[in-house]
């Protein structure tokens, strides 16, 4: 079993992780830090899995016992945080987006390296069923050649709505980078790398505070372009109303020149119908893939799915699409 520790709750996606990792039979939840937002949930989480309550992040990675992390503080921490983590010899899952800059993200890279630890950056959507079978039928040639992709990977509703938790930082662009697209954008672009088995050549991108009236953007659209000729259109972000009864939304449209694949939600799911309605998820594979595939990776001692590499050229391209949106002109893609 890989002993884990959590770092921070500042990420609400920490409130995910910890029961997978607590149920999973090849991991031991050891200890959760509460550096940051959300100390008090933190310290609640530790003492519901039975794992032991740090107060810092430096005084978890100084538990021997623990050999890896789940890094999920504050996005302008996570450069400090992870090569701490790396210089304690911890194994690093760390949240999206890798860093605030490409340069802060290579030195993240080079730290783990440097350490002989594994780094992943977890992006959901690949791990989820639909898009599985979706990537199988294109690698098979079931729908001929692969020419467009028309994604919605994410929306969500607002992080401020999440009860219970302080989500503030979310909306500081000094510590998040960017709005709701900086936010739900990644695990979209990592989806297009993972289906094109391309590289990223330009990107067109229209992003801003268009539906609240926020200081930071809340939704943006990217039209990239890939170097094997597939274009792609993802839009991403806050768009989800606080009354709309999906709490994440991805649909996928893929396009062959022999077929296409309609993908209208990437997790199984119901609806109840009372007062309000509300859908249930009631599959959630794709967090037990990631914390899976990075055990794999330690116990196997080989490269993760997603690579530290990997999140920098997905940095690459939002802040490309940031770029682009700024200046209103097509952004190259460079790393």
């Amino acid at each position: 079993m890989v002993r884990f520790g959590i770092i921070s709750y500042a990420h609400p996606h920490a409130l995910r992780y910890a029961p997978v990792i607590k149920a999973s039979r090849r991991a031991k939840l050891v200890a959760i830090s509460g550096d940051g937002p959300n100390s008090g949930v933190a310290k609640l989480e530790a003492k519901k899995y039975g794992a032991k309550f740090y107060p810092t992040y430096e005084e978890l990675l100084k538990d021997k016992t623990i050999e890896a992390v789940y890094i999920a503080t504050e996005t302008y921490k996570h450069k400090e945080v992870a090569i701490r983590a790396a210089e304690e010899g911890k194994h690093i899952l760390l949240e999206k987006p890798i860093a605030l800059t490409l340069e802060d993200g290579k030195e993240i890279i080079k730290a783990a390296r440097k350490a002989g630890v594994k780094l992943m950056v977890p992006f959901n959507p690949r791990f989820t069923q639909p898009l599985r079978k979706a990537k199988e039928m294109i690698e098979n040639n079931e729908i001929g050649r692969l020419e467009y992709i028309y994604a919605i990977s994410e929306y969500v509703k607002p992080p401020m709505f999440l009860e219970g938790l302080d989500t503030s930082w979310f909306f500081d662009v000094r510590k998040s980078g960017g709005g709701g697209f900086m936010d739900t954008a990644p695990h979209g672009i990592d989806s297009l790398f993972w289906l094109t088995e391309s590289d990223p050549v330009e990107v067109y991108a229209d992003i801003g505070a268009k539906i609240w009236g926020f200081k930071v953007d809340d939704i943006g659209t990217a039209l990239i372009k890939f170097k094997n000729g597939v274009v792609t259109l993802l839009t991403a972000g806050w768009a989800n109303p606080k009354g709309y009864p999906v709490g994440l939304e991805m649909k996928y449209y893929i396009v062959g020149d022999d077929g296409f694949l309609d993908i209208r939600t990437a997790y199984p799911d119901f609806t109840v119908y009372q007062d309000k309605t509300e859908k249930i998820y009631w599959e959630r594979a794709d967090i037990e893939g990631i914390i899976n595939s990075f055990i794999d990776a330690i116990q196997q001692d080989k490269e993760p799915p997603i690579t530290g590499e990997d999140a920098l050229k997905n940095l690459a391209v939002v802040l490309a699409a940031y770029e682009s949106s700024k200046t209103g002109k097509t952004v190259k893609i460079e790393i």
